[in-house]
């Protein structure tokens, strides 16, 4: 009777770690998969190493417009044109490489070219009322701009303009320098006229753009 007891249970223990081993062998390893139908989460804008915000973005006439989401980023590309604002900024419309692309809305297509609008705040001389006196009170804004055609990298502040629809936008620059060759240092803070009705916009980009005759600042 021992013995008969002694092999039901060498039975049972061995029925056991079966078990538990193939529910070893069915448990998923590494990350699991997103679920069937569920869409891609386009990754956040995160701070670049070492990206500080400057003093800038005290001088941003009615900054109430900005939506902020992020203080500060970096990204690269390359400058397809620059306009004058009246406001004393400057659009700089940087067509962004690969990896930014996500950065952009789809209002940043039409009168921006599908760029990524870039401003330098109190650059110039201002012509509007209501930002005569946040420039005014501007002891540094910055004095050296890049050229059309330039590859340059650029850090700021990201934000999307409820005034226009939500477009992307870096919202005051804070930083910026050159990468590889480009333009004549003399082609510096040339500007670039908003396209008129029936242009084709950038060259070779096949997008039809109009000014509407709104402030674009």
């Amino acid at each position: 009777m021992q013995r008969i007891g002694l092999v039901i249970c060498a039975l049972a223990l061995t029925a056991c770690n079966s078990g538990a081993g193939n529910a070893a062998a069915a448990a998923p390893t590494g990350t699991p998969t997103p679920e069937t139908g569920s869409s891609p989460v386009e990754p956040a804008p995160t701070p670049a190493s070492g990206c500080q915000p400057t003093d800038q973005d005290k001088y941003v006439y009615n900054p109430d417009r900005l939506s902020v989401e992020a203080s500060c980023i970096r990204v690269t590309g390359t400058v397809a044109a620059i306009r004058s604002e009246a406001d004393g900024d400057l659009h700089i419309l940087l067509a962004l490489d690969p990896p930014y692309v996500h950065l952009l809305t789809p209002t940043n297509q039409g009168v921006e070219l599908g760029d990524l609008v870039v401003e330098p705040v109190c650059v110039h001389s201002v012509t509007q009322s209501d930002a005569i006196a946040s420039c005014s009170a501007d002891p540094d804004p910055l004095r050296s701009l890049p050229g059309l055609g330039w590859h340059i990298w650029m850090e700021g502040r990201y934000v999307l303009d409820q005034d226009h629809g939500g477009w992307a936008e870096l919202h005051p620059l804070f930083r910026w320098a050159r990468q590889g060759a480009g333009p004549t240092a003399s082609q510096a803070l040339t500007t670039t006229p908003a396209p008129t009705r029936g242009s084709a916009g950038r060259a070779g980009s096949g997008r039809a753009t109009w000014s509407t005759g709104r402030r674009w600042s």
